[in-house]
């Protein structure tokens, strides 16, 4: 009896990885499944199927955050709105997207593992946050807590000293949460096209096929369309600024052409 309750509920699991939205993970402020939640005063994009209760949002939809649940944003400062907005969008996907549940740590129900982030979004996020102050490069791990909540271990020093560009923020500011993808047609921006993203990956994943197909079936789609579109609109952008940054920045957008 005890091996077919453990096969059944192995056979659970891997549906419920497989398919679109039908659960959430085991943090404290996750619900058990997803469903509306039309008084969300922030992280919207996720009301018509959230994770989270819509008080959750409420600390989420003051200007400036200071703090949420127990861990402070300005230990350095108070951060610039454009950098906020992006801390918001990380924190709103982890706790009230109905997607992260097809990333679930196999060790570990509360976290993700290798959600697969757009590397346009990652140089966007440490554009807007490149001279903001942090004393942490992994906010999971190098905190020092107390009764007060976090606290830092080091100086302050601005992102761009933090972190080397775009990329090495997406990958350690949250440890082993992202995986960076250049292609934008194979990885989520935090937008209303992630829905059609996420349905795209998991239909990748039930029906493996050659690696040039899987390439170039998503490219035909509207919303791979809008982001190559995109990348091509921030390259010419980057092309016309005189930014430090500017050569650094344009290689990666280089690098970011998928077909």
């Amino acid at each position: 009896m005890m091996i077919t309750f453990l096969g059944i509920s192995i056979a659970t699991l891997i549906l419920a990885v497989d398919c679109y939205g039908d659960s959430c993970l085991s943090g404290i402020n996750h619900k058990a499944m997803p469903g509306p939640e039309p008084g969300m005063r922030a992280c919207k994009l996720y009301s018509q199927s959230s994770c989270c209760f819509s008080n959750y949002t409420e600390q989420l939809a003051v200007a400036p955050v200071t703090k949420v649940q127990n861990t402070y944003w300005n230990r350095c400062g108070q951060l610039s709105s454009r950098c906020e907005e992006y801390m918001k969008k990380i924190d709103c996907f982890y706790h009230c997207s109905p997607h992260t549940f097809n990333w679930i740590h196999p060790n570990n129900s509360h976290s993700v593992l290798a959600v697969p982030i757009c590397q346009g979004f990652c140089d966007d996020w440490f554009t807007a946050c490149r001279d903001d102050l942090t004393c942490t490069r992994n906010w999971i791990s190098d905190w020092e807590w107390d009764d007060h909540g976090n606290n830092c271990r080091n100086e302050c020093i601005p992102y761009h000293q933090m972190y080397k560009d775009g990329k090495d923020l997406c990958v350690n500011m949250w440890g082993a949460t992202f995986k960076v993808i250049s292609c934008p047609c194979h990885c989520l921006m935090m937008d209303d096209d992630d829905n059609n993203m996420i349905q795209y990956l998991i239909h990748q994943r039930r029906t493996p096929a050659p690696v040039e197909v899987l390439h170039r079936e998503p490219m035909k789609a509207p919303f791979c369309q809008r982001r190559q579109t995109d990348l091509l609109e921030r390259r010419e952008r980057a092309k016309t600024k005189k930014e430090s940054w500017h050569g650094s920045h344009l290689s990666t957008l280089k690098s970011g052409r998928c077909f």
